[in-house]
């Protein structure tokens, strides 16, 4: 053997030495990660963590639905049983992040942002005609983000430059006032999903103004395809929550109903899951299994159902939940529960006081709740980490060896392994 080839094979074994020493680098390109909404990823973090950076907003998320009423004196006038917020999708500023940058959408001021990281500052930043509401999705180097200016939006994602947009009610389009602020009756409400080289939305949420579903080329906006489409659903439901895929169907939230189901190829509707149980915004795909919610009229319920619509199950008081191969993950308001996914038979059960949001990074399950943010070992159930947040914790996500933590205040933290990076910068 040659010196260089001996100098060569040495480098690799220190290469591949190195990167089996560390944790592995990946990133959470879209909502609760992935599009069947998972919220599953295998990026281990080092704990503990320690606080990198916070960014405080100058507006606070401006959500487009006001707090239900405090209890629901029809269904239960003796217990007054509190009623739980089906619509909550936009009550934080949830992040997506790939590699150095970190993206997330603004219902104040309209915008789309990107920040550094590693330190939190702004990269750049995007102006809508209104608010955006859910959670930019990041697809080759590009960000897709839906306003309800009623326009879909492609942008570049070093430098934030617009690439195409797409108005599904085009002429048609206008603003109107809504609480306060300019909206369009075709909001994309949907967010936007990105699979094999085709963007998936929807814009409306007024039923008897009709809903457009649409499948674009995810690289030029245009429907150009055998399989790009546009479906006009008119008095065929109100769609509102962030958009599921399967490999043959798109699964969409129905807002104060139950989801709704379609052909992936052509848009039509195929059918709704059976009314009365588990409405809401909340959904996940999970092998041949839907789970939506996160309430009914009796409280909070997450419903789940096979693919066809017949219902398997009911998990009462739950807000939030992880479905992986072995184990579904359950939060209620008081405490976090693992269970046996073949028979629901308890693993352990830790108390969570106002629980909001779960994720699984690895090993390790992150509980956000009212004030701080939580990890504990996914098998044992043991607490590893804990630390305090401003607000209630609504939205996680792990990526690049850092958990990104969302609250209702509009505060993005991102909490970082304590030996690789600066902490605790403060940016307003």
């Amino acid at each position: 053997m040659t010196l260089r080839k001996t100098k060569r094979l040495l480098g690799l074994a220190i290469v591949i030495a190195w990167s089996s020493a560390w944790p592995s680098a990946a990133d959470w390109p879209t909502y609760r990660h992935d599009n069947q909404r998972s919220a599953i990823t295998a990026e281990t973090l080092k704990l503990p963590l320690a606080k990198r950076w916070q960014m405080i907003p100058a507006q606070p998320p401006s959500p487009a639905w006001a707090k239900p009423a405090k209890f629901d004196f029809y269904v239960s006038p003796q217990s007054r049983k509190p009623l739980v917020h089906r619509l909550a999708y936009d009550h934080a500023y949830h992040v997506t992040a790939v590699g150095d940058r970190v993206f997330y959408g603004s219902s104040a001021e309209h915008t789309v942002h990107c920040l550094d990281a590693y330190s939190g500052a702004e990269q750049w930043v995007f102006f809508t005609d209104g608010p955006v509401r859910f959670a930019p999705t990041i697809d080759n180097a590009r960000v897709y983000a839906g306003s309800d200016d009623g326009t879909a939006y492609c942008l570049d994602a070093a430098t934030g430059k617009l690439i195409w947009s797409h108005t599904a009610a085009s002429e048609k389009n206008v603003l109107v006032p809504n609480d306060g602020r300019l909206v369009s009756p075709w909001s994309v409400r949907s967010s936007v999903a990105v699979d094999g080289g085709t963007a998936f939305f929807t814009s409306g949420f007024f039923p008897h103004e009709g809903v457009y579903m649409s499948a674009v080329d995810a690289v030029t906006g245009r429907a150009t395809g055998r399989h790009h489409w546009k479906q006009h659903h008119l008095n065929k439901g109100s769609f509102q929550g962030y958009m599921l895929l399967s490999d043959s169907r798109i699964y969409m939230p129905g807002g104060r109903s139950t989801p709704f189901y379609f052909d992936r190829r052509t848009g039509k509707r195929l059918g709704q899951f059976a009314k009365g149980n588990g409405m809401g915004s909340f959904a996940l795909l999970a092998d041949n299994r839907i789970f939506h919610g996160p309430a009914d009229r009796s409280g909070g319920v997450l419903t789940e159902a096979g693919l066809t619509g017949d219902k398997a199950a009911s998990h009462t008081d739950a807000l939030d939940m992880i479905v992986d191969a072995q184990a579904m993950y359950l939060l209620t308001p008081d405490k976090v529960t693992a269970m046996t996914r073949s028979n629901r038979r308890a693993r352990w059960s830790e108390p969570v006081e106002a629980g909001n949001s779960i994720a699984l990074a690895g090993d390790t399950l992150f509980v956000g709740s009212a004030g701080r943010v939580r990890a504990f070992n996914a098998h044992s159930g043991r607490k590893l980490w804990s630390e305090a947040v401003p607000g209630r914790a609504l939205g996680l996500a792990v990526a690049n060896g850092a958990l990104l933590v969302s609250t209702d205040t509009g505060a993005i933290i991102s909490f970082g392994q304590a030996d690789n990076q600066p902490s605790a910068w403060i940016l307003f």
